[in-house]
């Protein structure tokens, strides 16, 4: 048996000297969160390891009879250490907390001493030993079973949680961590009970475990490519960063938590409104919040309207817990919304009426004296009054909410084509093209499209409709002179600008419209223009 005996040391040294290079390479390959404190468990498991089976091989590699071997609590004593930088690095590696000063690691290190009085106690089997003494060790190896527990559980759910990770990276980390409690305490049952061999082996598999599980989790599954410590800080960051009021009650609608932007508009200080009820804060209960689409509050700002979303969220059982609020102060935009309706309002009528002025004037200027300037006059009302149109309809079509429905892309292309076309139009339509989408938007498109392109075409138009992954296209071509560049470059910069302007509001109508369908929109002016228009189906 004593070759089995020495190739099992051997192999709990080469085991340990394999932890401590992982713990090196993992130290100098990568500064993530947590790599430091992992290499301080590798290292520390693979100086005990190697300490141990040195004193096993000086003890002539003998298992005692009656107590639980050196070389083998030289093992526990090592993974006792090992367990607070094993915390740390959980705490870290799942972003849970970054910064560990060293009166707090000295903290979390203290109960070790209980760990090595335990020991000591069972190594020279002193039955004299004080009963707090003997409970104090006890208690201490259930706080360091607990750093491995919560620290276990902290990776396995990081790794669950986030799909970027394997689950199978929390296991191997978990096994490394857990494994060598395990085998290295079930010494001291196996110890005179069976052959010396078996004890070797599992004081061999006490390192074997953590050596493979920590190699697997680094090299193999990446632990240390992407941490999860940037998701975790980044949905810190969320509502910290934010400038939203953010807010969490519980299911009495008591303020449990608030962002620094809460407590700076409704508080005055982050913990002043702890406990209190959210209706007592603002004067607004979180069920008038969640009806409401706009609610006005006061702020050190003056009266500011705010857009409420109440989400509630729940536990395993589906009982709501609470709610997350969110203010999102939308007082400029309710200013700028108010402004255009009021400007809209006032524009179509007087529009509308002095339009009407002029063409009357026009006509009765033509009738008298039948000049030319007449006509131009009235054409030039007529265009004004058709802008109007445009501007109005569009208005219309982007304040409205999407509206979704069925429909056939070949019926609604034949349906926009006038009567009296006087350009050949050339039609290529699948005999069906059914499509959800929001037919008011296509339609408006369509209609802008095909109509700009029959007024300005030479001789002939061509209509395509193919179908594409997801949806549909529509081609649009034409023999005309082609859009203007400069009317392109408006469309491309998104803007008007006093260098860049467009002619008219037919483009961005059409622009607006494919997007409002949620479609794309491209252009082709070579020779003559061609319009591609790609709508998805919204029922995929």
């Amino acid at each position: 048996m004593l070759p089995f005996r020495e190739g099992f040391l051997a192999v709990a040294l080469l085991s340990g000297i394999g932890l401590c290079c992982l713990g090196v390479y993992s130290y100098r390959r990568w500064d993530e969160p947590g790599t430091a404190p992992f290499a301080a468990v590798a290292g520390i498991l693979g100086l005990g390891a190697i300490a141990g089976t040195v004193a096993a091989i000086s003890q002539g590699a003998t298992v005692p009879e009656t107590v639980v071997p050196q070389w083998a609590d030289i093992g526990l004593v090592a993974w006792s250490i090992a367990m607070v930088p094993w915390f740390v690095f959980a705490l870290q590696y799942t972003g849970r907390r970054l910064e560990f000063s060293w009166r707090t690691i000295a903290a979390l290190s203290a109960p070790i001493a209980g760990i090595i009085i335990l020991l000591v106690i069972r190594t020279a089997n002193v039955i004299g030993m004080s009963v707090v003494t003997q409970i104090f060790g006890t208690l201490s190896l259930l706080y360091m079973f607990a750093l491995v527990t919560v620290g276990s559980y902290l990776l396995m759910r990081t790794t669950y949680e986030y799909g970027h990770l394997s689950v199978l990276q929390g296991v191997c980390l978990t096994l490394g961590g857990i494994a060598p409690l395990a085998l290295l305490n079930t010494i001291s049952t196996l110890a005179g009970e069976t052959a010396d061999v078996v004890v070797f082996g599992v004081y061999a598999s006490a390192f074997v475990v953590p050596v493979v599980g920590f190699s697997l989790a680094v090299l193999k599954y990446g632990t240390f490519e992407s941490t999860p410590a940037t998701g975790t800080l980044g949905e810190r960051a969320i509502p910290r960063e934010t400038d939203d009021l953010v807010f969490v009650v519980d299911s009495d609608d008591r303020i449990i938590k608030l962002n620094r932007r809460a407590a700076e508009e409704l508080a005055d200080s982050p913990s002043a409104p702890l406990g209190e009820s959210f209706e007592t804060l603002t004067g607004r209960s979180v069920s008038a919040l969640a009806a409401a689409d706009t609610v006005e509050l006061e702020t050190p700002s003056g009266r500011r309207t705010f857009d409420a979303q109440v989400t509630a969220f729940t536990d395993q059982h589906d009982r709501q817990l609470g709610s997350l609020l969110s203010l999102r102060d939308v007082t400029d935009r309710e200013l700028r919304k108010q402004r255009l309706e009021v400007l809209n309002r006032v524009l179509r009528h007087n529009l509308r009426n002095r339009i009407d002025v002029i063409k009357s004037n026009a006509e009765a200027i033509r009738a008298e004296m039948g000049s030319h300037h007449a006509v131009t006059i009235r054409n030039s009302a007529d265009q004004l009054e058709e802008l109007s149109a445009t501007a109005r309809a569009t208005d219309r079509l982007l304040s409205r909410r999407p509206r979704t429905s069925n429909g056939d892309l070949s019926d609604a292309v034949r349906n926009v084509i006038p009567s009296d076309v006087e350009p050949t139009v050339t039609l290529d339509l699948p005999e069906t093209a059914p499509l959800v989408t929001d037919w008011e938007a296509l339609d408006r498109a369509l209609e802008s499209a095909i109509r700009n392109a029959i007024k300005h075409a030479r001789e002939s138009v061509g209509i395509t409709v193919e179908e594409v992954p997801q949806g549909f296209a529509v081609r649009i071509s034409d023999d005309g002179p082609g859009i203007p560049d400069a009317e392109l470059d408006s469309l491309d910069a998104e803007t008007e600008t006093q260098l860049q302007h467009s002619t008219g509001l037919d483009l961005w109508q059409l622009k607006w419209a494919v997007t409002k369908a949620n479609g794309n929109l491209s252009f082709e002016t070579g020779d003559g223009t061609t319009v591609r228009i790609t709508i998805p189906d919204q029922n995929t």
